[in-house]
């Protein structure tokens, strides 16, 4: 058995199923999803996976943890676990915490019960499983309403999604001074970009931080601001963005996501273009390079 552990928003939560997924189907074990962490954690929307997605999403039991961690389980929940699969418990197997931001190698040598306590931001942890994982990100419900007319507006243009993270990016020092947020001479630099790339383009604006948006990108013909997809609902964020044949993403997994999936679910094509922040996180010591994808423009 594979036991993922999910804490973070919605885009982390992607990643850390995707990986564990991918090491399910490799090595021909069930995946388990363990809330515990999620249970207690106060950002973002919780665990929506069943809500939002049409995939078949299997949540870890205690039984389930004390066959994978034994009695390192409640060390094992909290994510204090070993990096070292040369190191297995010989009850229990692996427990593997995420030992670099990057793509760690270790990863492809992993066989047997294992969980994982990691962010995993890499589709590199998931190649060869893209096609399960686009399934299992099939978004369950039709959108409605303005969504769905901002939806076809998409599908009839040049359509350019364009995430403004800012949020606890700007509001928590800790997260500030990690995260970092990208600035306003990005964004500009990048619809400059896609205009000189594109015919017509047309901008959709998806932010936590609208009115400050607004205040920089003006009223112009060429720009849409996308509202109301709040709180409970803001997956639905997401389901426009993978609408959108090109996209400006924040160092966000939620916008990464965005432009994923608008490939793999055929709204984008071979042509895409993404771009993204060429600094992924701004405090960290160790450059992060194997979250982008290769086509994908840094700047």
């Amino acid at each position: 058995m594979i036991i993922t552990r999910l804490i973070g928003g919605l885009g982390n939560q992607m990643f850390q199923y995707a990986a564990g997924a991918a090491l399910a189907a490799r090595t021909g074990q069930a995946l388990r999803l363990d809330l515990t962490s999620l249970r207690k954690y106060k950002l973002h929307q919780g665990y929506q996976f069943d809500q939002i997605f049409a995939g078949d999403f299997q949540t870890a039991s205690k039984l389930d943890l004390f066959r994978v961690l034994g009695f390192g389980m409640r060390r094992g929940v909290r994510g204090s676990v070993t990096p070292d699969p040369r190191l297995p418990n010989p009850q229990t197997g692996p427990k593997i915490r995420q030992p670099s931001h990057n793509y760690w190698d270790g990863f492809s040598a992993l066989s047997g019960k294992t969980y994982l306590a990691g962010y995993w931001q890499s589709p590199k942890y998931f190649q060869g499983a893209e096609a399960a994982i686009a399934r299992a990100f099939e978004f369950r419900e039709d959108l409605t309403g303005e969504n769905a007319e901002i939806a076809a507006k998409m599908a009839a243009c040049t359509s350019v999604s364009l995430h403004v993270r800012r949020g606890d990016y700007v509001k928590n020092a800790n997260v500030n001074a990690f995260h970092g947020i990208c600035d306003w001479p990005y964004y500009r630099a990048a619809m400059a970009h896609m205009r000189a790339a594109l015919h017509a383009p047309q901008f959709f604006v998806f932010s936590d931080d609208l009115d400050a948006a607004k205040a920089e990108f003006g009223q112009g013909a060429d720009i849409t601001y996308v509202t109301g997809n709040t709180g409970a609902v803001s997956y639905r964020d997401m389901m426009l963005m993978a609408r959108c044949k090109h996209h400006v993403i924040a160092n966000s997994s939620f916008s990464w996501w965005g432009a994923w999936l608008a490939l793999a679910h055929g709204a984008a094509d071979d042509g895409q273009i993404v771009i993204a922040p060429k600094v992924w996180f701004a405090g960290s010591p160790e450059p992060m390079e194997d979250i982008y994808q290769p086509h994908w423009v840094r700047m």
